[in-house]
């Protein structure tokens, strides 16, 4: 068994239940943007539902939002996944709840990539703000998108976006669209000027080698010490035995060291 259509011609509504009537197992598939919604059916009870990265009710509630897209039902298809436990009715009743308030969530916030920015309002102190608007207003920086606030707020996207909501209406904030990727070409025209055409700064001079300018400078403490030695017993007078004797000592002594 295969049905197909659109469901400007057949509403979901009218197939949840035609399937559900007729006790048959299946998967009814609705396209839903660029994804393609599926509710699976065991005995015509539904057990499943996905779309896109939504899963359950919130899975069914995206279908409902369409009207006009294409629909079939595949008949003996079957997943081990299981998200719906409620009753039939209740997830019909739900799921078009949730549909509604999406669409004029959406009638504000076309993207959930778009930024919230608070407004510079005189009567601001005069608007009263619900308990649940309180805290999604103190989360808008003018950086965050409506996604970001939900996450920073650790709230349901949709209970987020309902503020906003309010807060829009009471022009406390605006919505501001989504900002572009940053691309190459952007980040470049994002970055600081470069420093390859300021001037390069001379480079510090070398110290001066001392072993260059007295070849004596780069031997060691013994071997400078020996030529002071021997420049100095040059200068002096002639010395008596006794005294070189001592003097040729202190010679062996310096070599013996090296």
């Amino acid at each position: 068994m295969q049905l197909e259509g659109t469901l400007d011609k057949f509403p979901l509504r009218e197939l949840i239940e035609m399937v559900t009537y007729s006790s048959v197992t299946g998967v009814l598939e609705v396209r839903t943007g660029a994804q393609v919604g599926q509710i699976f059916f065991s005995d015509g009870r539904p057990y499943h539902a996905l779309a896109g990265a939504l899963s359950g009710v919130d899975a069914i509630a995206a279908m409902f939002e369409e009207t006009d897209a294409p629909f079939r039902f595949v008949a003996d298809q079957e997943t081990t996944e299981s998200t719906l436990w409620q009753d039939t009715w209740e997830i019909i009743e739900r799921s078009e709840e949730l549909a509604r308030q999406w669409l004029s969530v959406r009638a504000h916030i076309p993207s959930m990539a778009c930024v919230p920015a608070l407004r510079d309002t005189a009567e601001a102190g005069q608007v009263q703000i619900s308990e649940m608007s309180w805290p999604v207003l103190a989360a808008i920086d003018g950086e965050r998108t409506v996604a970001a606030v939900a996450e920073h707020m650790n709230m349901v996207l949709l209970d987020s976006c309902l503020a906003l909501v309010a807060l829009l209406e009471r022009g406390l904030i605006a919505i501001q669209p989504p900002r572009p990727p940053i691309t190459k070409t952007r980040l470049k025209r994002l970055t600081l000027p470069s420093l390859a055409a300021a001037p390069a700064e001379p480079a510090p001079a070398a110290p001066a080698d001392p072993a260059a300018a007295d070849p004596a400078a780069g031997a060691g403490f013994l071997e400078r010490l020996l030529a002071e030695a021997q420049a100095q017993e040059q200068q002096r007078p002639e010395l008596t035995d006794d005294e070189t004797q001592d003097r040729k000592r202190v010679y062996r002594y310096v070599d013996d060291r090296r």
